[in-house]
């Protein structure tokens, strides 16, 4: 592998920035999350009702079916993004259906308990060790394999930097596109990024490397018209986005995985620790899979209670650790 330099190291560098000051930003804001402590399905059935929350002191029970919230109807898209987000202590009126009974529930957000509070805190540290770590890779090797080691980590950090609060409108709305563009490709440099990590896969040869941008496009094409449209919702609508998007990560995920034991399986000792296939083998099993079973689980089956379901992100920090690692005994050996 041949060094040079970047081409695209400066607009690396600049977007690795933007991203961390997205997410400081968010998280300074996240002072101002409430809890709600509910969950619902498809057609806006309530799947979960947190112990302690304010959803259980309203008294909203598993099997309920929202109506509308503030006097907002659960389909009337427009009427919904226009509305601002709730505050601290504000009161809302859900109406559902229980059992064929209209029932009223009067709901008061609350500030977010400890225990979401610190995995937000943790998801952030997890964002900003994926976007350092590939702006260190691209700054330190200076290689075409950096440099999309850089594109996939610092997109895939962006993941876990939510951002501060835009309100409603255009400006908010275009936020939001580009958001799921850079959420939709960073799964889709994921897998380029491990296709070409030597050995490079020869799928990568000729037209096939843009074959992987399909999906991503078609979906993003699907969001970009929704958000225009803002076309009424729909418990069908809410099933076809659902597994629109589980169908897409399931697959790159799962291509990421099959190609990363692929090479190594197929690569004997020595290689598999000069090019750290080792290493990434061991941030492959430790990062992705754990998150592709719950994944698939929860696309296939919304509201299954898994143990553990709402810390198995944490496995994601084996990622940037292990595939930096890895990148750097590849480069190690290459120049020696």
């Amino acid at each position: 592998m041949s060094k040079q330099n970047s081409k695209y190291g400066m607009a690396i560098n600049v977007i690795a920035i933007l991203f961390i000051i997205w997410g400081i930003l968010g998280m300074m804001d996240a002072k101002n999350y409430t809890q709600s402590g509910y969950f619902t399905g498809d057609n806006w059935s309530v799947l979960d009702v947190d112990e302690g929350s304010p959803a259980e002191a309203a008294g909203l029970q598993v099997g309920d079916l929202i109506k509308s919230t503030g006097g907002i109807e659960v389909t009337d898209t427009k009427a919904l993004n226009a509305r601002e987000r709730p505050a601290i202590g504000e009161t809302r009126e859900i109406v559902v259906d229980r059992n064929g009974e209209e029932v009223r529930l009067q709901l008061t957000y609350a500030v977010l308990p400890d225990d979401d509070k610190t995995n937000n805190m943790i998801g952030f540290i997890i964002g900003i060790l994926f976007v350092v770590a590939g702006a260190y890779a691209n700054f330190k090797h200076k290689s075409d394999l950096s440099t999309a080691f850089a594109i996939f980590s610092i997109c895939f950090g962006f993941l876990f930097l939510s951002g501060p609060y835009l309100g409603t409108g255009v400006f908010s709305t275009l936020i939001n596109i580009l958001s799921t563009a850079v959420v939709l490709f960073s799964f889709t440099a994921l897998v380029i990024y491990m296709l070409k990590y030597p050995p490079e896969s020869a799928f990568l040869s000729g037209k096939n490397k843009k074959l992987l941008y399909v999906p991503m496009l078609v979906i993003l094409a699907v969001i970009v018209v929704l958000e225009i449209t803002q076309m009424d919702n729909s418990a069908t609508l809410n099933t076809v986005m659902r597994l629109l998007f589980g169908a897409f990560i399931i697959s790159y995920f799962l291509i990421a995985v099959i190609t990363q034991i692929s090479k190594y399986n197929k690569a004997d000792a020595t290689e598999k620790s000069s090019k750290g296939l080792t290493l990434m083998l061991i941030g492959t099993i430790i990062g992705i899979v754990p998150i592709l079973v719950y994944f698939t689980i929860g696309t296939i089956s919304p509201g299954t209670d898994l143990p553990g379901n709402d810390y198995v992100f944490f496995t994601f920090v084996a990622i940037p650790i292990f595939f930096t690692m890895a990148l750097h005994k590849l480069n190690s050996e290459t120049a020696s």
